[in-house]
């Protein structure tokens, strides 16, 4: 029986186009052998398992090989290749420096670093793990490094270059190497698959290379265990098993049930997920990944920074497409809060579980601007309320109809992740989007005493519901529904409801979500503004079409308009108020526009 051969040394690099994920080293460096500009000390830094060790041995191979290729590389025939790939080479010496760290050791090495080559054009030391050199060995080594023989060069690695001492550094030409992508360790993998006969799903293999963080190595460990695991065909469903990795599957399900606002759903997932062997925090994190990916989903210039297979790409720009990204930002946000106190946190259950719940009603927070004759509220809340409940027009909560009961005992379908879909009630209702200028919701918005007036007043105006009949989307109901708004508001706000006579939205033909509110001064903006989320919300629920109100002032829609003169002010305000031009006339009053 053949010695078994790990995938990490089977497959290691042995020339400079073989290096994976590290191009701009492997070119930097064989530019160097063609110009003769080879530095005398050179530092290679960077994660673990990128290719530093690799890259200081084809760099020793090279420059001492006999007979280099026209492509600079090493010929691996010549005496001295042969040599070092046996391990027996003369000229070229490694050394740890995690086990040989004391001013003994680099007195040894300086020592020898005096007699030249027995054959070949360099004598090389590569020193690894470098920065576990003690302060006296490091200071035993530094004339060496700064001034060796012609026939000396020095490679040295290290994870950690923020431990070598400045002279250290300054006398070495550094090179930083790089996280290698999960779609470079993908590829590689694939090659390695074909070689070994492999059979391993696109996704199986994306997982392997998200667990491994920019570490070849790593990816290489894990994928070997996995072959042997799996008797060589590597399945998205094993590799879920072995890893101890949460399916996206979750994520995807968690997402749909927050969108109809199925608290039960979510809290139940939860359950099945801890009872897994999950930590909160692991399910929190996952969601917060899951809504990033969504957000990015929203943008096809982002779009292509997903790291994740093709098909899982297709099921994010599908879900990103229900999700408005007022909701994505809202989730990201309580799920950031929620990692914060996690680990502070003595009941951490409790703490996930909350975060949830207000992810699942993120849509139904309309947070306003508060009165100043209100009472100001503890710092710890600070909700942004109206002095009329109702101009709040939220819808109660979604409720989800002919939804098959739950079964912790279920498993996700894990050779292909699906999304679970989740219908909301008769009403074909997207859920309410927040507004951009609004408040953002987090965690320490929680008050634990028994609430101020204020937010009575919000949690009342959010469990208003209107009734009527489901109308059809055309500039006909957007005007009624318009009126119908009007008349609920306060006799207080006169200005408003005077405002909402003025004026009339106009429903976009070329996209039949958006209607748009043109006005005449900043002012009659921002009032409409303040109301804007409840107008949205009335109508959505009148015609079960989600709508997005666009206002505008006379400055947006025209900008070659020029402001008003004192003479055309006087005139505007005639046309209003017809009384007092005949006051004018009456009194006998001459008005100056100067």
């Amino acid at each position: 029986m053949a010695e078994y051969i790990v995938s990490a040394r089977k497959y290691r690099p042995a020339h400079f186009n073989e290096m994976v994920g590290q191009e701009q080293v492997a070119l930097t460096l064989k530019n160097a052998i063609r110009t003769g500009h080879l530095a005398h000390s050179f530092l290679f830094c960077g994660p673990r398992g990128v290719g530093k060790t690799t890259a200081a041995r084809i760099l020793a191979k090279t420059i001492n090989c006999e007979n280099i290729t026209t492509d600079y590389e090493a010929c691996d025939k010549c005496e001295s290749c042969v040599s070092f790939q046996k391990n027996a080479s003369f000229n070229i010496h490694e050394l740890d420096a995690a086990s040989n760290n004391s001013v003994e050791d680099i007195r040894n090495l300086v020592d020898q670093v005096r007699f030249p080559p027995q054959s070949g054009k360099y004598k090389i030391y590569i020193i690894d793990e470098v920065h576990m050199l003690s302060a006296g060995a490091f200071n035993a080594f530094l004339k060496t490094l700064e001034e060796p023989p012609s026939y000396c060069k020095f490679i040295l690695a290290t994870t950690e270059k923020h431990k070598i001492l400045p002279t250290i550094l300054s006398r070495c030409q550094i090179f930083d190497f790089r996280r290698i992508g999960i779609d470079t360790i993908v590829k590689h993998l694939k090659h390695i698959c074909e070689a070994e006969k492999i059979n391993a799903e696109e996704d199986a293999l994306h997982i392997i290379a998200q667990k491994a963080d920019g570490g070849m190595r790593d990816a290489l460990s894990m994928f070997d265990r996995l072959a042997s695991f799996s008797n060589n065909t590597l399945t998205y469903a094993s590799v879920l098993e072995n890893l101890n990795v949460l399916d996206y599957d979750y994520f995807f399900k968690a997402t749909d049930a927050l969108l109809v606002e199925n608290l039960s759903f979510i809290l139940q997932l939860l359950d099945e997920v801890l009872k897994k062997g999950f930590e909160g925090d692991d399910f929190v994190l996952g969601m917060c990944e899951h809504f990033r990916n969504l957000l990015f989903c929203k943008d096809g210039k982002t779009l292509a920074m997903l790291e994740v297979s093709e098909n899982l790409k297709q099921k994010y720009a599908v879900q990103s497409s229900l999700a408005s990204a007022d909701f994505l930002v809202n989730c990201l946000n309580l799920g950031n809060q929620c990692d914060v106190h996690y680990k502070q946190s003595k009941n951490k259950r409790l703490t996930v579980e909350l975060a949830l719940i207000k992810m699942c009603y993120v849509n139904s927070v309309v947070s306003i601007d508060a009165d100043t004759s209100k009472k100001k509220l503890p710092e710890a809340v600070k909700p942004e309320v109206r002095s009329s409940k109702s101009e709040v027009n939220t819808e109660e909560q979604v409720k989800v109809v002919n939804e098959p009961a739950f079964n912790p005992n279920d498993k996700p379908k894990t050779d292909k992740p699906a999304t679970v879909n989740l219908q909301p009630t008769t009403r074909n209702v997207q859920p309410a989007t927040l507004s951009k200028s609004k408040k953002v919701l987090t965690l320490d918005s929680i008050n634990d005493n028994e609430g101020s007036t204020e937010q009575k007043e919000i949690i009342q105006a959010s469990e208003e519901t209107t009734e009527g009949e489901i109308l059809i989307l055309n500039q006909e109901n957007i005007l009624q529904l318009w009126n119908e708004y009007a008349a609920r508001i306060s006799e207080e706000k006169k200005g408003l409801k005077i405002n909402f006579s003025l004026y009339e939205p106009v429903l976009d033909e070329t996209s039949l979500n958006k209607i748009t509110l043109s006005v005449k001064s900043d002012i009659q903006k921002k009032q409409f503004d303040e109301v804007r989320m409840g107008v949205q919300n009335f109508i959505s629920k009148r015609t079960g079409v989600t709508i997005e109100m666009k206002v505008l002032a006379d400055k947006q829609i025209d900008n070659g308009a020029k402001p008003y003169t004192p003479k055309e002010k006087f005139e505007r305000l005639i046309e209003k108020n017809p009384a007092i031009k005949k006051m004018q006339q009456q009194f006998g009053l001459e008005l100056d526009y100067d």
